[in-house]
Order: structure tokens, then sequence, then C-alpha cells
């Protein structure tokens, strides 16, 4: 990796992640509900899905009232983790809810069943594992709106003697 990749990398998450969690700070979204929804982005996010989280991060968004901008936001972050986390959820299900019942055969489709069986014990390794995973989204996502509260000048949790100009 050379030093404009990882400049273009660092740039690319100024833009998508750090500077919309600051101006949603700036514009007075309070930390603590920016931390709330980031959570619930996050935590959705690292689901083993290979669609959706975006659409069930929207209906959370809806169903316990946090700002959808902050949600999606947390919904990115965590598609690394996702990734990271899809081939141990797929082994943790197949250990915790026995290997798919229905096998691959060529020429009968059932292919598709093995993938949405496959699928399903992931997901249920997911909600067993979802509270350990909350504590640790709502950690980092903790502070990673106390770093940012820090270091932008407009907001109250910035240290003492930052201007505003």
């Amino acid at each position: 990796m050379t030093a404009g990749d990882r400049l273009s990398w660092r740039g690319h998450c100024q833009r998508r992640l750090i500077d919309p969690l600051a101006a949603l700070l700036g514009g007075g979204l309070a930390p603590g509900v920016l931390v709330r929804a980031l959570t619930v982005g996050m935590l959705l996010g690292c689901m083993p899905l290979v669609w959706g989280t975006s659409l069930l991060c929207l209906g959370a968004t809806l169903l316990l009232r946090l700002n959808p901008l902050a949600v999606q936001i947390g919904n990115f972050a965590a598609w690394p983790l996702q990734l990271l986390l899809a081939y141990p959820y797929l082994h943790l299900g197949r250990a915790w809810f026995g290997p798919a019942t229905i096998t691959y055969s060529r020429f009968s489709g059932s292919w598709l069943g093995t993938v949405i069986a496959a699928n399903a014990a992931a997901l249920g390794a997911w909600v067993l594992t979802a509270p350990l995973l909350l504590l640790l989204c709502y950690l980092a996502s903790r502070a990673l709106v106390v770093a940012i509260g820090w270091f932008s000048p407009r907001h109250p949790l910035s240290p003492p003697g930052a201007s505003s100009t």
C-alpha cells in the first residue's frame, strides 16, 4: 500500500464518516443520541446478511425514532466488520444449530435451500452474540463521538480554550 493509497482511504473515511458526524454534532444533535444511533446502525450492519441491512436500519430508525443519517453512517462503518464476521458466524451457526440438512444437488436446485439454511444458522448465531456485539458497538461509537467532539471547536465536548473561529 503506497502513501497515496493510505491518503485516499483516510480521505474517504474523513468524507464519509468523520465529516458527517462532526456536522451532526455541530448542528446540535446531542452526543448521547448520536451514540445510540451509531450503535444501532453498527449492530445491524454486522448482521451476516447479504441483503437489506440498510432497509433494516431504516426500519429501526422509524421504530426507535433515531437520526436516520447517523444510523446509516453506523451501518456504513460496520461493513468491514460484516465481511470479517460472516465466515465465523457461518461456522458458529453450523456448530450451534447443526449443518444444513439440505444437500447440494446440481439438478434439483436445492443449493438455494442450503444457502438459505446456512444464512439462517449464521443469523441465529448473530442473534445469540448480539448482546456482546451491542456492548462493543456502543463502546466504539462512544469513543468515536468523544474523539470527534473533542477535536471539533464548535462543540461543547471540545477542549477548554478551543476557539470557534
